[in-house]
């Protein structure tokens, strides 16, 4: 026994099944529906229903609203197979995606009538969609990861590129300046250096003279030799 909301198209494929696998329909519901509310206020009793098929074409809530509700319905009828019908919708989709984080396998997006066909089949079957026939649905989470450490990655050789360049330049632009830098020191040096030569001589002829002065011997020996004795 089966309830569903589907649109025109996907009603006439249910109608088919149904028929052709003797499956009794409950209720159904062709027009558009505001699903949170009608969770609240159908009469249908859900405890005799094995099948539940949700067309999203014909929901009018947000997102999250779809999400939850569906969630909530999963929890309170837990024998109850929820069966979500997308067709065309991208398979990265929000409502997709954390529906299958969620535990919902049993979800269709393909737009080809035969092979929306051929998985209501299976989702009615006994075991239904597996989770490895859903993991298009998975999100891409790791992808994302992967692909933004690659770029963080170029990102920063080209950071370090561009920073030693620039270092290049400046080095090269500062050349001229840092030899006349080394050039001023240099001199300064040979300047002190004379200086210190300079000090040094004057230190030793004043200790000669005073030597002299003080010893007479010396002083005799040298006034003799400039001839002034």
């Amino acid at each position: 026994m089966i309830s569903y909301i589907a649109n025109a198209e996907n009603d006439g494929i249910i109608q088919k099944i149904c028929k052709m696998k003797n499956i009794l329909v409950l209720s159904s519901m062709n027009e558009e529906i505001d699903i949170k509310q009608y969770m609240k206020e159908t009469k249908v009793n859900f405890n005799l229903i094995k099948h539940f098929i949700v067309d999203l074409s014909l929901l009018k809530n947000t997102e999250t609203e779809i999400i939850e509700s569906i969630y909530n319905f999963s929890k309170l009828y837990g024998k109850t197979r929820v069966i979500i019908l997308a067709t065309n919708y991208d398979e990265q989709n929000a409502v997709l995606t954390n529906l299958y984080d969620l535990g919902f396998y049993n979800i269709i997006n393909e737009f080809d009538t035969d092979i929306i066909e051929q998985k209501l089949i299976t989702a009615l079957s006994q075991n239904g969609l597996q989770k490895n026939d859903a993991k298009k649905f998975k999100k891409r989470v790791e992808v994302i990861k992967k692909e933004n450490k690659t770029k963080d990655f170029f990102g920063k050789i080209k950071t370090f590129i561009k920073s030693r360049n620039k270092k290049e330049e400046i080095s090269r632009t500062d050349m001229p300046s840092n030899q006349v830098y080394l050039f001023s020191l240099l001199l300064e040096a040979i300047t002190r250096l004379v200086k210190f030569i300079c000090y040094v001589a004057i230190f030793i002829f004043t200790s000669i003279g005073l030597t002299i002065l003080v010893n007479e011997q010396l002083r005799n020996l040298v006034f003799q030799g400039f001839g002034l004795k």
